[in-house]
Parts: structure tokens; C-alpha cells; sequence
């Protein structure tokens, strides 16, 4: 007897709406058998790859961007199902050039849409490469390009920011961990036995002191008439103390934190290229470990693969840059 897909369909919308995640499991299984195409079956399925509570595991991860393969393949529109996978490539698998592909393959869906560029910047950046974000950013105004919402803005200042900065330093500065003699590995092997810096201790460690010097060298002075003027200019001053403290505290942060962005990039191009690196006496460290920890389950498992593996990288190896211009609009400038 053939198999009614639409009525199976109604069932697993029912499952969904009732939170019955094994019966919808079973009916988007029975849907997928009867329709291998079923665009709307593959999305359910790849949200039920992932947990319901907490982060998936390297094989969740996996069987989730498999069903977003699918999605995209029968329903190139489904936005989220490219979000979900993109998010899942980097964040989950780490496998950054496969995720420009990824973003790429979305551009030629929708080359006006500004979500597919945003992300390849974001990736671009994590692999160190400015100069390319730098003209993926270009991109974002060129006309007949849709309107950013308010996030995305938000989001592409933050990394018009990140690139111009890199653009300043010299390039010797813009750590390349498939260089073994860069000098940023001297840099982590002077920190690698330390964890992170943190902002709000070198902020009271910078501000505090200043602030409480303030205080006491406010109250000794003798102020004769008003009482609100100095109560007011005092407060003024631990107030620009503080904000200047804030930015000198950031500033000084960042540089201090330079090892550690260094342990981050050189993890990312482990991930993404699937061959270390990185020295392997310098994994058990406390710099290592402790950004490990901020990465997640999937991502930690994976690398461990890779880790284990132990294929070193070429001396020739660099990055594996797809071309994103195949769908670029034409750049006006305005005069």
C-alpha cells in the first residue's frame, strides 16, 4: 500500500507540536523513506540530531549537517537550514574552508542576500586572512545588495574594526601557525604556562588604585563654601577615571591576550586542515587548556582526532581559499 507522505506529514507537525521528539523521529524517518526529497522531513530531522538540552557531540553534529545538506539541496531558500549549517561547520567541526564553500554555494542561491558575505568575512578573519576580508566587505555595499538588518551591522562594524586594525600592523605581526619559525610561537611559548589575561582584574588592577589615591586626595583638600561642588566634581573625576580605565584596561588586555589568540588561530587551522601544528608538549599546558575549554564538545572531539592523527602539515601548506568572486555585483562607489 502506498504511502500517504502528506498524512505522515500532519502526524509529525502534531509530534512537534505535542514535544514528542521520538515520534517525530520515527514518522520524518518513514517520511524520508517513502520521499527521499522532502525538504521540510530533512530540516525536522536535522533539528533532531542535535540535543534537546546542552551541546551535540561530534557524531550529532555530523548527522545534523548531513540533514542540512539535504535541506538546502531540495529547498535552496531555507534560510535557517544554511544558517544551521554554516554554524555547525565552524563552531561545531571547526572545518573553516569547507564553510567558505559553504557560504559561497548560498551566495550563488541569493548573491543579494548580505548573511552568506557577513559569515565568510567572520571565517576569513579567524583564518587570518585580512586582505580578502577586506574585499569581502566591499561587497556588502555594492549596489543592489539587500539592507542589513540591525545585528548585521552591528556585526560587520565589529569586524570592519578587526580587519582595518590588522591592516595597520606589519605583516610579520598576523600570526601564521603554518610557519614554524613565525614569531608568534615565541610568543605562546613565553605564555604557555599561564592562563588568559582578564579584563576586570587588569582593569582593577590599572583603575583601583588611581581611584582610591582619588578619593583620599579629594577628601583632604578643604573646600570652603559649596557642598555640592565638590561632591560633584569628585564624582566627575572617578567617573572619567573609570572610563579611561575601561579602555586602557581593554587595550592592554588584547596585548596581553596576543598568545592566546595565537593557541585559538593555530587550533582553528589544526581543525580546519585536519594536520597539527602545534607542538605537542604544549598541549598539556595551562594557556592551551584552559581555551579549550571554551570550545565546544563536537569541536574538542574532533580535534582530538586530529590530534591523534599526528599528520604533520606541509611546509608548503596555506589556506585553501575557494573563489568567492563568482557572484560579486558590481561596486559603486559614491562620489
Amino acid at each position: 500500500m502506498a504511502v500517504d507522505v502528506e498524512d505522515l506529514w500532519l502526524q509529525a507537525i502534531d509530534a512537534q507540536n505535542e514535544n514528542d521528539r521520538d515520534e517525530m523521529c520515527r514518522i520524518s524517518d518513514e517520511i524520508i523513506a517513502a520521499e527521499p526529497e522532502h525538504p521540510d522531513a530533512w530540516w525536522m530531522r536535522a533539528n533532531l540530531e542535535l540535543p534537546a538540552q546542552g551541546m551535540p557531540t561530534l557524531r550529532e553534529a555530523s548527522r545534523c549537517l548531513r540533514a542540512c545538506r539535504k535541506v538546502v539541496e531540495y529547498d535552496p531558500e531555507n534560510r535557517r537550514a544554511w544558517w544551521r549549517g554554516g554554524q555547525i561547520l565552524v563552531e561545531e567541526l571547526g572545518m573553516l574552508e569547507e564553510s567558505l564553500a559553504w557560504w559561497q554555494k548560498r551566495r550563488e542561491v541569493s548573491p543579494t542576500d548580505p548573511e552568506p558575505l557577513i559569515e565568510q568575512v567572520a571565517i576569513l578573519a579567524d583564518l587570518g586572512q585580512y586582505a580578502i576580508a577586506a574585499e569581502r566587505l566591499s561587497q556588502l555595499w555594492a549596489e543592489g545588495m539587500d539592507a542589513m538588518e540591525h545585528s548585521q551591522l552591528m556585526r560587520t562594524a565589529r569586524l570592519h574594526g578587526t580587519v582595518r586594525k590588522a591592516a595597520e600592523r606589519e605583516k610579520s605581526m598576523i600570526f601564521k601557525p603554518w610557519e614554524k619559525d613565525h614569531p608568534g610561537w615565541k610568543d605562546i611559548e613565553f605564555q604557555r604556562r599561564r592562563k588568559p589575561a582578564s579584563e576586570q582584574i587588569t582593569f582593577l588592577m590599572l583603575a583601583g588604585p588611581i581611584v582610591m589615591i582619588e578619593v583620599m586626595l579629594w577628601n583632604s583638600l578643604e573646600f570652603s563654601g559649596s557642598t555640592w561642588l565638590p561632591m560633584i566634581t569628585g564624582f566627575l573625576l572617578v567617573i572619567a577615571t573609570v572610563l579611561i580605565g575601561v579602555k586602557w584596561s581593554k587595550s592592554l588586555t588584547m596585548r596581553l591576550n596576543r598568545p592566546a589568540y595565537n593557541v585559538i588561530r593555530a587550533t582553528d587551522i589544526e581543525m580546519s586542515s585536519g594536520k597539527v601544528c602545534f607542538p605537542d608538549d604544549w598541549r598539556p599546558q595551562k594557556l592551551y587548556q584552559t581555551l579549550l575549554k571554551y570550545r565546544t564538545t563536537a569541536f574538542q572531539e574532533r580535534l582530538e582526532k586530529v590530534v591523534q592523527s599526528a599528520e604533520p602539515m606541509p611546509k608548503n601548506w596555506k589556506p585553501n581559499i575557494p573563489d568567492l568572486t563568482t557572484v560579486d555585483l558590481i561596486f559603486i562607489e559614491e562620489e
